[in-house]
């Protein structure tokens, strides 16, 4: 596992960081970088990436965390290669499927789940790959 600085990273309060580490690597292919245990054995951080910096770290809501404020507002998205293929593990771990597999006039396939907190999670690959930025505005303008 590479380490390197990371310019922007995502943080995450987690209802069961256990939990939540599974369905990331289960559902999104996610490796642990590093987990921190607290004095009893339990994971009360860990550091999760998927490629090279798509990092998030998972930490242990505390106390005064307001669990209904989870994801609010909030959309992590990661390119992968294969849409589809998240798609198939997303259905085979029953993750929750907000939105797709669906194709996006912005030159985009993309699937939608919501994690074990609320989060929502968009895993997105481009469609034309031959298509270059203007080509991708233009088509989005047509169809306005």
């Amino acid at each position: 596992m590479e380490f390197y600085p990371m310019p922007l990273f995502v943080k995450l309060s987690v209802s069961n960081v256990e939990k939540s580490l599974c369905w990331y690597k289960e559902v999104l292919n996610f490796d642990s970088v590093f987990e921190l245990p607290d004095k009893g054995g339990k994971i009360m951080m860990a550091h999760i990436r998927g490629k090279k910096y798509q990092d998030i770290i998972l930490v242990a809501e505390s106390a005064h965390d307001d669990i209904n404020a989870n994801g609010k507002g909030i959309v992590l998205n990661f390119s992968v290669d294969d849409v589809d293929l998240y798609s198939k593990k997303a259905s085979k771990a029953s993750a929750v499927v907000v939105e797709g597999p669906i194709d996006r006039s912005w030159n985009a396939r993309e699937l939608v789940l919501r994690d074990l907190d609320g989060y929502l999670i968009t895993v997105s690959m481009g469609i034309d790959k031959e298509k270059d930025f203007n080509d991708v505005i233009n088509q989005v303008e047509s169809k306005l």
